[in-house]
């Protein structure tokens, strides 16, 4: 095996093992351009196990295979570091992700790049979900848990499906919003701002679902039956609650720009995003002045698309409670509220309000049929909870 250091026509340079016409050996080559260098081990032409640095300062040390990070490696990137396996360029199989700056991080199973399976999420300020996940998503069965209400993230606006540690610009074909500024404990980012009106969808808190707030733009004109919306908020008013339902072969392969390996590696499919966007905000209730900075709340049950939506249970510390079917966070579809003074309400939801409701004075038949339909939800509710529980435990063993 011979050696020296070559130069490329294309600006790119090599020093060290070569044999065939290959890099062999241990090396260091330089890109073209100033694209990066890698430092390592070689296989006739190909990486096998080192260092590769781009000019941006980001590194990737581990294992190569074919041209491909593949087996263990480490990335930093900006203020994340991936520790775990790597399948033919992409994350893949098990591994655990963390923001520096916040300490938010992903500790679970990956598939191209994208959580994928069991996993466990830790928001910037604490709060964690524990259970399946899809395509980079929550979906399936599992538990968000919150943080006490004064120590739980603030966001200013919901501008995605979900401001979690680690989320996918491109899923299913869609590309979905950045992260928006929030404020934490750490590297705060953006300002809270005071809810104008009841009415007034602004700041949430991370973990924070139930409310009894809507936006009024998703709620129809009132119809007959239909309970008002003031009469809710008057029954929450009126008994002072403390809580509130809210990733160039011809001369050596390696040589790659760092945006060919993103994109044709798991890059293509991993959050870039700061330590501010870390908050597991996919919660979007006004922030409640009358909720106890103690309070915690928890969400157990099925998931779809990154949110709450099928059959699941909300309960906060206080003793409020939501049983029942959820939509987009939502409490949509029949469902039981115990309220934290111990009355309840059960019926119908449309968008986090009552429509139908049990009554004195309807026909009994229309209203057992109305009882049945909540029992049914609640009883899934129940299930799906259960279910949500089983999914997390496996998530964090």
């Amino acid at each position: 095996m011979s050696g020296g250091r070559f130069e490329f026509d294309d600006g790119g340079a090599y020093c060290g093992g070569w044999e065939g016409g290959k890099a062999h050996g241990h090396g260091i080559c330089t890109g073209p351009k100033g694209q990066g260098e890698y430092s390592g081990s070689w296989n006739y032409g190909f990486e096998v196990v080192g260092v590769y640095t781009w000019p941006s300062g980001n590194t990737y040390e581990g294992y190569w295979s074919q041209g491909k990070r593949h087996g263990l490696g480490v990335e930093t990137k900006g203020h994340w570091i991936y520790r775990g396996e790597w399948t033919h360029g992409f994350k893949g199989r098990y591994g655990v992700r963390v923001s520096v700056g916040s300490g938010a991080k992903y500790e679970g199973t990956w598939n191209n790049g994208l959580q994928d399976g069991y996993g466990t999420e830790t928001y910037a300020d604490g709060g964690t979900y524990q259970g399946q996940f899809i395509g980079g998503m929550r979906h399936g069965y599992g538990v968000r848990q919150s943080v006490p209400y004064g120590m739980a993230a603030v966001v200013r606006s919901p501008l995605r499906t979900s401001l979690t540690s680690l989320r996918s610009e491109h899923s299913n074909g869609t590309v979905l919003q950045q992260d928006v500024p929030v404020i934490t404990t750490t590297n705060a980012s953006g300002e809270e701002t005071p809810v104008a009106t009841p009415t007034q969808l602004g700041p949430s808190r991370g973990g924070f679902a139930l409310t009894l707030q809507v936006d009024p733009d998703t709620v129809k004109p009132k119809k007959k039956g239909l309970f008002r919306r003031g009469s809710l908020l008057g029954k929450l008013k009126k008994s002072e609650s403390s809580t509130s339902l809210s990733s160039q072969k011809s001369k050596i392969s390696f040589l790659r720009t760092e945006s060919a390996l993103s994109s044709n590696a798991s890059d293509t499919n991993s959050t870039i995003s700061g330590d501010e966007s870390l908050a597991g905000a996919e919660d979007f209730p006004p922030v409640e002045a009358d909720i106890d900075a103690t309070t915690t709340e928890v969400y157990m049950g099925e998931w779809k698309n990154d949110k709450r939506s099928g059959y699941g249970i909300s309960e906060r510390s206080s003793g409020l409670k939501y049983e029942g079917e959820w939509l987009n966070n939502q409490r949509h579809g029949y469902g039981c509220t115990t309220f934290a003074e111990g009355g309840k309400e059960e019926g119908k939801y449309m968008n986090n309000m009552l429509v139908k409701a049990m009554k004195k004075r309807v026909i009994q038949l229309k209203g057992t049929k109305i009882k049945q339909k909540v029992e049914r939800a609640v009883e899934g509710a129940q299930r799906a909870a259960a279910i949500g529980k089983q999914k997390a435990e496996i998530a964090a063993s």
